[in-house]
């Protein structure tokens, strides 16, 4: 087996058992910034080796050169009609096809997304505007619609734009200010951005378990992360209780809300001592493994074929 085929041997075998080996890091491991980085770090080195596998497999010759200007000698070797692709060159044409088929994939559902969020932004910015809110860069930006449901969430874009019913009116002091330094969480670590672009992942990218199970990861580890803003803010008494309140409170596709569909999970995590407690040790050892793990378990897979 070549080193280029057991590249994307050992890429698939991570993107397959890796998600696995996340959740089981998740009940150890409270700092959401950790599992962040354990996730996006797993997902860019997955990608990155097969890209590298990819151009490996499409070098001609026995020598890999990687300089831009042997370009052109590369699709000269290929186009010699008298000689038969060789098997590696026959793996790289058909990788290199799966990375143009999911690049396009990709874009075009993050087009589609965008637009979406586009418009459900305008509209709600228009509100505002109406409403008399504020309208310079800078302010923060809260829109109040009636409504006799609690609700509160956030959308991004340039000038995020954080949705509050005007029944969350009544609530304690302490649960409001919890509710917006949540959301102000979201719009300020660009939280959207990171969501949209795991979901257009695995919307171009559906059959693998790593990009498959990525949104959901993803969106719980962001709630986590704003939770973890609010309590340093406001306490974890005044987070837990505006969970409680907001709990299955409707939002938009494109939104981030204060209570989604993990609130059990983020109550359980705030019951902790100390919840989501900042962990440096496990930030480098989650990032520097889910980078280095793609490439380490191609090279094993290589040294295991030639035994």
């Amino acid at each position: 087996m070549s080193l280029a085929l057991a590249l994307v041997t050992g890429a698939a075998l991570v993107a397959c058992c890796g998600p696995a080996v996340l959740r089981l890091c998740f009940r150890h491991v409270a700092d959401p910034v950790a599992m962040l980085l354990g996730w996006l770090g797993l997902i860019v080195a997955v990608t990155a080796t097969f890209v590298l596998a990819t151009v490996m497999l499409l070098a001609p010759g026995g020598t890999r050169r990687w300089a831009l200007h042997d370009l052109a000698g590369i699709c000269w070797h290929w186009a010699q009609p008298s000689r038969p692709p060789a098997v590696d060159e026959i793996g790289g044409a058909a990788a290199a096809l799966v990375l143009l088929v999911v690049l396009a994939r990709f874009t075009a559902t993050c087009a589609r997304r965008a637009l979406r969020a586009h418009r459900a932004h305008r509209a709600h910015a228009d509100l505002l505007t109406l409403a008399g809110g504020p309208s310079e860069r800078g302010e923060a930006a809260v829109l109040w619609i009636p409504h006799p449901t609690p609700m509160a969430y956030s959308l991004g874009g340039s000038r995020g734009l954080t949705v509050l019913a005007s029944a969350a009116g009544d609530l304690p002091a302490d649960q409001l200010a919890a509710v917006l330094s949540h959301e102000r969480a979201h719009l300020r670590e660009r939280h959207h951005l990171l969501v949209a672009a795991v979901e257009g992942l695995a919307a171009a990218v559906p059959w693998l378990p790593l990009t498959r199970q990525a949104p959901a990861a993803v969106r719980l580890l962001v709630e986590l992360r704003a939770d973890a803003a609010a309590v340093r803010e406001c306490g974890p008494t005044a987070v837990r209780d505006a969970l409680l309140t907001f709990a299955g409170a409707p939002h938009p596709p494109s939104a981030l809300s204060m209570a989604g569909d993990d609130v059990a999970i983020r109550l359980q995590r705030l019951q902790g001592r100390r919840p989501h407690r900042r962990n440096l040790l496990a930030r480098a050892v989650l990032a520097s493994t889910a980078l280095a793990a793609p490439l380490g378990a191609g090279v094993v897979t290589g040294i295991l074929f030639c035994l």
